[in-house]
């Protein structure tokens, strides 16, 4: 059999070059896009131009990628329970369960910062007069469901590393801190919409929700292995935009988790749908026992099949 050469390195390098560049474009954009006090930004900009089509272009070049990926269906008419569960393990990976229990800690280590900012922002709200400020409630949500989601990680690394399906609550707990950051981004924002400097933050959180969502997806009967290649890929670009503008470190360091979570998938994914790990365990009937040789000479009908010689029993 011809073996085919794994999707895996394309992935990496695709999306490392389109992260590099669409960072360096958001540098350019942030120096020269936006103008006066208010940070107003330029009408067609040529950097925002720019950044725009790098993202439509990343876009489409995973879209080819997630398209030509091959995945290993399994035998026809067997079932094989666990499939997809399996979809992101690795068994045995030292290397893999560090960078996912990095990616765990970085999630830990931004609930103590998210919650000291949300409780200055609740101390400030409480004394002012006006109480039209933001009084950093979902601040300290986030922080809580950035707890919640490192211990997802956490769980979701000692499945992988023990080879056993992702279970299909673990992985949705990162999904739940996307979603309340997402909140808290826009009640941060929302009350100025002049200023557009926060969206790619806003994209960034969106991308990675979803791609917990679709990973989640995997273990829990709605598996879509491209599109989790794709979203993967996008989340990657899109956090690399997000990291290389404005920040708290808060903000930075679930920005870093996402982004190496994001390429655990991209290194992950692509092997286990081309070498799948249920593909181990089928259990395969012995050539000659399923289709026996034309050359070979039939038994005598003496001979029991174990090769022993049957007496043939008296008539009366």
């Amino acid at each position: 059999m011809k073996t085919q050469r794994s999707g895996r390195p394309l992935w990496l390098l695709c999306t490392l070059a389109l992260a590099l560049v669409a960072a360096t474009l958001r540098r350019w954009q942030l120096a020269t896009a936006f103008e006066g006090e208010l940070n107003l930004a330029v009408p067609m900009a040529p950097a925002s131009m720019a950044l725009g089509c790098t993202l439509v272009i990343a876009g489409a070049a995973f879209g080819l990628l997630a398209a030509g990926q091959r995945v290993v269906e399994p035998p026809r008419g067997e079932k094989r329970k666990g499939r997809w569960d399996r979809a992101l393990a690795a068994p045995g990976d030292s290397l893999g369960l560090g960078v996912m229990v990095l990616a765990a800690f970085l999630m830990l280590a931004a609930a103590p910062l998210l919650f000291r900012d949300g409780w200055e922002l609740w101390r400030t709200f409480r004394d002012s007069v006006e109480k039209t400020g933001n009084n950093g409630i979902l601040v300290m949500a986030t922080a809580a469901a950035s707890l919640a989601g490192g211990v997802g990680l956490m769980a979701v690394a000692r499945a992988a590393y023990r080879g056993r399906g992702h279970g299909k609550s673990a992985i949705v707990l990162p999904a739940v801190n996307g979603c309340v950051w997402l909140m808290e981004l826009y009640r941060g924002h929302a009350a100025d919409p002049v200023l557009w400097d926060y969206v790619p933050l806003l994209l960034s959180v969106v991308a990675g929700m979803l791609m917990y969502m679709d990973w989640g997806g995997l273990s829990s009967g709605q598996p879509r292995p491209r599109r989790t290649l794709w979203m993967a890929g996008m989340t990657a670009v899109l956090t690399a935009v997000a990291l290389a503008g404005d920040w708290q470190l808060g903000e930075a360091l679930l920005l870093l988790s996402q982004l190496v979570t994001s390429f655990v998938v991209l290194s992950r994914l692509p092997v286990n749908l081309e070498h799948p790990t249920w593909a181990t365990r089928v259990s395969v009937p012995e050539p000659e026992k399923q289709w026996p040789d034309e050359g070979e000479e039939e038994e005598p009908s003496g001979e029991s099949p174990a090769g022993e010689i049957q007496e043939e029993q008296p008539h009366e």
